[in-house]
């Protein structure tokens, strides 16, 4: 009688556990159908590529981590000094993560980027609606800007 409650919550996180893992994958292949990408195959780290179907495509890639520190997380490289369409390619793709307007998503990755760019160091944004963080290459001034919502 007392293995029974070890044994019934044992069952219910594992009919649980493939659930996530599932919705995950689930929510790459919403992304990149709703953004022109392909979703890559789940990696042993738990991520999962979303890349541009063609060469003559731009291909900014991006990355959505199952099991990121904020929960499911979409990062991004930039190009070197990125421009207005990859900070659009930002707000399109991070709005269907998070559920937050694309211009809203796009002005947050300009300013945390910024941000960060200024202080040399990472910088975490402090919008409600979602997480942001990014870091900036000296050295090239690449952006790698990881996104979750809440």
């Amino acid at each position: 009688m007392r293995y029974r409650l070890p044994m019934i919550a044992l069952s219910f996180l594992a009919c649980v556990a493939p659930a996530r893992a599932d919705d995950c994958e689930a929510k790459a292949v919403e992304i990149a159908d709703k953004i022109g990408l392909d979703a890559g195959e789940r990696t042993s780290s738990g991520s999962i590529a979303l890349s541009a179907r063609n060469e003559g495509e731009d291909d900014y890639g991006a990355y959505l981590l199952c099991k990121g520190a904020l929960g499911t997380t979409l990062r991004y490289l930039s190009p070197p000094s990125p421009g207005q369409k990859w900070f659009q390619f930002v707000g399109r793709s991070g709005a269907v993560l998070t559920g937050v307007k694309p211009s809203s998503i796009e002005l947050g990755a300009q300013n945390c980027v910024e941000n960060a760019r200024l202080r040399k160091t990472s910088f975490r944004s402090p919008g409600s609606a979602f997480q942001m963080q990014c870091t900036v290459s000296r050295n090239d001034d690449r952006a790698e800007l990881s996104l979750a919502g809440r």
